[in-house]
């Protein structure tokens, strides 16, 4: 690596020997350089200063994980995970996740097999402080004993909704059951019996062999000046000392010599969850990114041949993807689905079937190409938001020791060859290596046995360069064409891609019980064929462009959504727009669609906290389309035609009726010019708004109890809540962040103190009418009272006094700095300027918004609990376990 000519001021005396570690990965440390240093006690520092965003990421990566414990301390990693934010010597219980609030930023962490991970993100001028509080929680944890008990029942609240999460289950058997000897097969999370046993001691000893500079690193990206940091992280990380650190070895997983199969029935599941994996090599090894790209090839797009063949073509799937688990030692390559059972060995089959093909006969150049494009937009993608950029150079840091190998892996990416692929699938996809779980529901197929499943693997047989930013001068520029079509255009030079967003007023808002799912019908088949498209030729095109495009239909909205490379903006706009104005809605596919919509409508109780809050929905509402779901009713949706489908988007999709706007890396006037061309000669169309009746607030309590085979209770509580261009909605959004979050009054009361729940929080949602004020807690059956009566306590509470000003300052500034870091991406600030300008708010009402909630007093927060927070008008859900009888 060469070093810097640039001069290294010396702080003090003290980092003399700091300035002379200091490293430069480049040979200019301006901006968007990346930069390295090492401190006298080892610990290495990266800093990546990103101007394009007035945010910064700050984290701490210990290189130490599950797979690093021993038996007797599964779990420990994550446990001290938990425990980072709960309190040092200079800050108590709950004064970390409110003074991150305070800043408005927000604060987070992860434990993986391979590394623990502690997250801060914070305006930029905020940094310093943000690093102070991080490093004192992470290298300065206070662990009482008090504090580690009641987190201790956190996590193994996490634990239980494991259990009762299909999806969780059915990754645990197949990890489980793949490894014999990797330390991989153990869950991250740990068992209740070691999380249960775990003491301070425990948990300082473990810290004392793995928490030391030399198995950590820490990372900053963001508006910031490097050189200004090196003082400040010195000081505040001088606890970390040196130590003769040794990697323990961890035990290697032997070659599989015979394939591995694994049934397991679950009274949660209501559909079955297929899982089919091969040991491969680790993230260093060579052949990484042709498995990616086999991975790609396979099932990571709508046009993949997994896709195409067994759920588009033969219908057997309702879900299929295959993707390359690469970390630090031996991984899996996976290929999951969500099935009916009755379609197991067919399906199986036809993976195997499909696998075989690719190995036999290399993928055609196009394909190849369509997947290196994929896989490249999809790193581009995942640099939008300091966070996103920290979280790649520390995964390569890791796992590598070199953060900057993003760029190394995407040459690469563009070098595999049409042969690669197929060789490495010969050499790892093979039947010997072959591991297959179903996780099935309990009383589905019972004649289904292993031995069906080992029939079917016997019977197969196997043997452009990244761009530079162009900075751009120009300016948000506005325009309505001739027939009403709105166009706001938001040029952002940082990243070399354009994000477009095209909303309609639609959503659940303009439904009836009798057309309840009409508009997430007629979404979903936009791009499923046009007039001179089909739905494989639309798949094509988007990879190709190495573009990301979706449909939604919300509360009050319908459209899609779309991001594409710079270099693909007009050719993705024209398809765009015939999508928009041409949908065919064929009948194969409408019918093949409506079997999807009626399979998630069947199997919403398997999403147990979306479950509650749709429950909610329709207890919080007696007769507003609100209370509607989203996916439909089972009979509305099997009554629905191609007919039906073609008048709503007839009816709704019409220039009158549509925002479009824009994000990115783009030319503003040939952008302009290509809508005007392709939008602008489409007839104006007039949508009349729907004639609602609007509801009152509850009278007295609504009470929703609900039984289902669950391992815990789910409890919501909701209150109407105030509309878009209600004044009201401020207060509100400030009040939710006083409950909620790490630092809300949730948390503290009820998740910390009380260990009742993993999973506790509150959210404001508005709309057009009255939306909802809502509360969630997930828990166990024997503390379902407990946690109802907690959350009535705290509703009461905010009633009856005003908050503080230390804890007003904090929610606003929580508010303020969340919106601010949601809005980093250009899909993000494409979709919160097209609604605010459908919804009349104005495409420029993000500040606006922010100016609002700073001027939120503690009085108004408490009046809006007053007003719209009546636990004698309240809606209750209750999703309770079945008595087992």
């Amino acid at each position: 690596m060469k070093t810097s000519s640039m001069r290294i001021p010396i702080l003090a005396s003290t980092l003399s020997l700091l300035a002379l570690c200091i490293l430069f990965g480049t040979a200019n440390a301006g901006e968007s350089k990346l930069i390295r240093y090492t401190l006298a006690n080892g610990l290495n520092v990266i800093v990546k200063k990103d101007t394009s965003r007035k945010v910064a990421a700050i984290q701490i990566w210990v290189n130490v994980g599950s797979a690093d414990e021993d038996q007797s301390t599964r779990g420990i990693s994550h446990l001290i995970e938990h425990m980072a934010f709960k309190g040092t010597k200079k800050r108590g219980a709950g004064k970390i996740a409110k003074e991150i609030e305070a800043l408005g930023g927000s604060t987070n962490a992860y434990t993986s097999w391979d590394r623990t991970v502690f997250l801060v993100t914070v305006p930029a001028d905020k940094v310093i402080q943000g690093l102070d509080i991080l490093t004192d929680a992470v290298l300065d944890p206070l662990i009482s004993p008090e504090e580690l008990e009641r987190e201790k029942k956190v996590v193994l609240e996490e634990i239980l909704e494991g259990e009762e999460r299909p999806e969780r289950k059915a990754f645990k058997l197949l990890f489980e059951t793949a490894y014999t000897k990797s330390p991989y097969k153990f869950p991250v999370i740990g068992y209740k019996e070691t999380v249960s046993s775990f003491s301070r001691d425990d948990i300082m000893a473990f810290r004392k062999q793995w928490y030391v500079p030399q198995n950590m690193f820490l990372i900053i990206v963001g508006d910031v000046n490097p050189e200004s940091l090196v003082g400040e992280i010195e000081k505040m990380t001088r606890s970390l000392r040196p130590s003769t650190f040794v990697q323990k070895r961890r035990p290697v997983e032997p070659p599989q010599e015979q394939p591995r199969y694994a049934i397991l029935r679950d009274a949660n599941s209501r559909e079955t969850r297929l899982n089919v994996a091969f040991h491969i090599p680790p993230t260093k090894s060579v052949q990484t990114n042709a498995l990616d790209l086999a991975a790609d090839i396979l099932g990571a797009r709508d046009s993949s041949r997994l896709v195409q063949a067994l759920k588009k073509q033969k219908q057997l799937v309702h879900s299929i993807s295959a993707y390359a688990v690469t970390p630090r030692d031996p991984g899996l390559f996976v290929v999951s689905a969500t099935l009916d059972s009755e379609n197991l060995e067919a399906a199986i089959r036809g993976i195997m079937e499909e696998i075989q093909k690719l190995g036999e006969e290399p993928p055609a150049q196009e394909e190849l190409q369509r997947a290196k494009t994929h896989i490249e937009s999809s790193h581009l993608y995942g640099r939008q938001t300091v966070g996103g950029i920290a979280r790649t150079l520390g995964t390569y840091e890791s796992d590598r020791g070199d953060a900057e190998f993003a760029d190394v892996y995407l040459k690469l990416n563009t070098a595999v060859t049409e042969g690669q692929v197929s060789s490495v699938v010969r050499r790892y996809l093979r039947p010997p290596n072959a591991t297959v779980t179903v996780l099935m529901p309990e009383k589905a197929s019972p004649d289904f046995r292993v031995e069906q499943v080992s029939k079917v693997i016997d019977a197969y047989t196997a043997d452009k360069t990244l761009y530079s930013k162009e900075p751009s001068g120009e300016k948000t520029v506005t325009h309505t064409l001739q027939n009403g079509t709105r166009v706001v255009l938001v040029p952002d030079s940082s990243n070399p891609v354009v994000s477009f967003r095209i909303a309609c007023l639609g959503g659940k808002r303009y439904e009836t019980e009798k057309t309840n799912g009409i508009m997430n019908f007629t979404a979903q088949m936009l791009d499923k064929g046009t007039k001179s498209l089909n739905e494989v030729e639309i798949a094509r095109k988007i990879e190709a462009m190495g573009a990301r495009m979706s449909t939604f239909a919300g509360y009050d909205s319908v459209g899609l959504d779309a991001t594409f490379l710079r270099r693909n903006v007009e050719e993705g706009l024209k398809l765009l727009a015939e999508i928009y104005t041409s949908p065919s809605f064929p009948q194969d596919k409408l019918d093949r669609e409506r079997k999807l919509i009626l399979n998630r409508i069947k199997t919403a109780p398997d999403r147990p906290i979306q479950f509650a809050l749709k429950a909610l929905n329709e207890t919080v509402y007696s007769h507003h389309p609100y209370r509607l779901y989203k996916e439909g009713s089972l009979e509305a949706v099997n009554r629905f035609t191609r007919k039906d489908l073609v008048e709503t988007h007839r009816k709704y999709f019409v220039p009158s009726n549509t925002v479009i706007t824009a994000v990115g890396s783009m030319n503003v006037k040939q952008v302009m010019n290509t809508l005007t061309e392709l939008f602008g000669e489409l007839p104006p169309g007039k949508v009349s708004a729907p004639n609602i009746a609007l509801e009152e607030s509850p009278k007295h309590v609504r009470e929703n109890t609900i039984t289902l085979p669950r391992a815990k209770a789910h409890l919501a509580i909701g209150f109407h809540g105030a509309t878009l261009d209600n004044e009201d909605r401020y207060a509100l959004d400030v009040l939710n962040s006083i409950f909620s979050g790490m630092g809300g009054r949730l948390f503290r009361e009820l998740r910390d103190k009380e260990s009742l729940a993993y999973t506790v929080t509150s959210f404001s949602r508005v709309g057009k009418d009255p939306g909802v004020f809502g509360f969630y807690i997930g828990t166990d059956r024997s503390n379902a009272d407990r946690a109802l009566s907690g959350l009535i306590r705290e509703i009461e509470r905010i009633r009856q006094a005003e908050v503080t000003d230390e804890e007003l300052s904090r929610a606003v500034n929580n508010v303020i700095g969340r919106h601010k870091i949601a809005l980093q991406t250009p899909w993000s600030r494409a979709e919160s300027i097209a609604l605010n300008h459908l919804y009349g708010l104005g495409y420029d009402y993000d500040p606006k918004y922010i100016e609002q909630i700073s001027q939120v007093t503690a009085k108004q927060v408490r009046e809006v609990a007053l007003k719209y927070l009546d636990p004698e008008r309240a809606a209750i859900v209750k999703i309770l376990p079945e008595e087992k009888g």
